[in-house]
């Protein structure tokens, strides 16, 4: 048998781009062994139980719990989408209501879908010409609240995929103050915890359960994350049940050994912040001063309540100049070996980390100056209009139309249907649509958009249909 994996993957490996993408680990992680084949054994009663640890996984995960301060820490090694579905398992029954930022991962649309769960979104403010949501709006927080007092979750996203970070420390005082669970998916933001320039921690902001990817930033490999309780929010038994059923039975050692590496590795160099940083802060004056490209911060949110930013989410916008940020990737890849996490029409999307250099952030800067200089103004300027999303509202719980019957229709001729299956732009995976949603020209036009700018989506297939609820389902809705 030919490998096709494995020549694909050493065929792109060779090619030895800088890459700004996740993993955070680009490549470079050094293990304390020749092959981590030795470290993939079974679960002798000698080494711990995944699911029941009582040995050298409690003791690792309380030296984390100690790094992160927090009562209690739990190793995830199915990705933080299963942290998200253990931890809304751990205190939802069917039929409770749940708080939900429109800026989550479609993770969270899969818990509550499969839960049985009722969402109630929040709305963010939205900059049309950068197309990057704004912060939360505390009073929208407060209204939500009262309305639905029964909710038992609020689950906010901090940091977006664009690196915005929400003011968690006011949401958890409105939380805690109508007796809500606040929980905080921390999957773009694991380092924060390492440097006294980004932002707080949900966890210093008084959430009560996180979920944090370890592979997005912090150099763990796929699939790897963690779970923090704090003030004991939930039973650590009721948790690692859950962890039991949503991550399966089989859990590599061998994974778990380079997510302590990765920790382990960081907490030790946090010092190569500093440096990073810098670099970062030069880059970004260059590039504002010297080219029509924006490098977003904070200043440009427009009243949109962004207070803070990631720093090492880098957003370039290309809406002034007349090359798209889709063809800026393309020559950053092809002509300067320079790979970022993703484009779209205006923004290109990078990656750092810890394993970044600042020798590659400098010719990251370089390269970008150097398209900046081929590209010319846009001769007409759209306008830098802050407009408030339309909140997301179901017409039928999501549980119940992932269960109905359904049928293709066009994307064009979808307007008025409702929805039955999730749809997200790839790979951040921040919904569009959910399912039992009623389909508007607004979603249209944005399918519409990120289609002729060869932006990749799920559930709409290649000859662009998607699929709505059958009108003659028997499923009472």
């Amino acid at each position: 048998m030919k490998p096709p994996i494995y020549n694909g993957l050493i065929k792109y490996i060779s090619k030895q781009r800088i890459q700004f993408t996740s993993p955070g680990h680009k490549g470079k992680v050094r293990m304390r062994v020749d092959s981590l084949c030795r470290l993939d054994v079974a679960n002798p009663a000698e080494i711990d139980d995944f699911h029941n640890p009582n040995s050298f996984i409690t003791e690792s995960e309380n030296q984390i719990a100690g790094i992160f301060g927090t009562d209690k820490s739990f190793y995830l090694t199915s990705g933080a989408a299963s942290g998200i579905y253990a931890s809304l398992a751990s205190v939802c029954n069917a039929g409770d209501k749940i708080i939900v930022d429109p800026e989550c991962d479609k993770s969270v649309i899969n818990a509550i879908t499969i839960l049985a769960l009722i969402p109630v979104f929040l709305k963010r403010n939205h900059n049309r010409k950068y197309d990057i949501s704004g912060g939360i709006d505390t009073e929208e927080l407060e209204y939500l609240t009262e309305q639905h007092r029964d909710a038992k979750v609020m689950l906010i996203t901090s940091p977006t995929y664009y690196g915005v970070c929400a003011n968690i420390r006011k949401a958890a005082e409105i939380a805690h103050g109508k007796k809500m669970l606040l929980m905080v998916d921390e999957s773009l933001g694991a380092h924060f915890n390492f440097c006294s320039e980004f932002p707080d921690t949900a966890l210093e902001c008084g959430a009560d359960v996180v979920i944090q990817s370890c592979s997005e930033t912090l150099g763990g490999f796929s699939g790897s994350g963690l779970i923090h309780i704090s003030r004991n929010a939930i039973a650590e038994d009721t948790i690692r049940e859950q962890l039991a059923i949503y991550q399966g039975g089989s859990d590599s050692f061998a994974s778990l050994c380079a997510t302590e590496n990765a920790i382990g590795y960081v907490f030790k160099n946090n010092k190569k912040y500093a440096s990073l940083l810098k670099e970062l802060e030069r880059g970004k004056h260059i590039i504002n001063h010297s080219t029509d490209i924006m490098w977003f911060d904070a200043e440009y949110n427009n009243g949109a309540g962004i207070d803070r930013l990631d720093p090492l989410r880098v957003v370039l916008n290309f809406s002034k100049v007349d090359i798209s940020a889709t063809d800026a990737a393309k020559i950053l890849v092809g002509k300067y070996g320079i790979e970022p996490e993703t484009a779209d029409r205006n923004n290109l999307v990078f990656t750092v980390s810890i394993y970044n250099t600042p020798t590659e952030v400098r010719r990251l800067v370089n390269s970008c100056v150097a398209i900046g200089k081929l590209a010319c103004p846009k001769i007409a300027l759209e306008e830098d209009e802050l407009v408030p999303h339309r909140r997301k509202v179901v017409k039928v719980l999501p549980y119940k139309a992932f269960n109905c019957e359904g049928e293709k229709v066009h994307y064009m001729d979808s307007e008025g249907r409702l929805c039955r299956r999730l749809i997200y732009k790839c790979p951040h995976g921040t919904p569009i649509i959910i399912p039992g949603e009623k389909i508007t020209a607004e979603h249209i036009a944005r399918i519409g958009e990120i289609i002729r700018h060869g932006g990749a989506l799920s559930g709409v297939d290649d000859s662009h249909q998607l699929e709505v609820l059958s009108l003659g389902d028997s499923f009472k809705f």
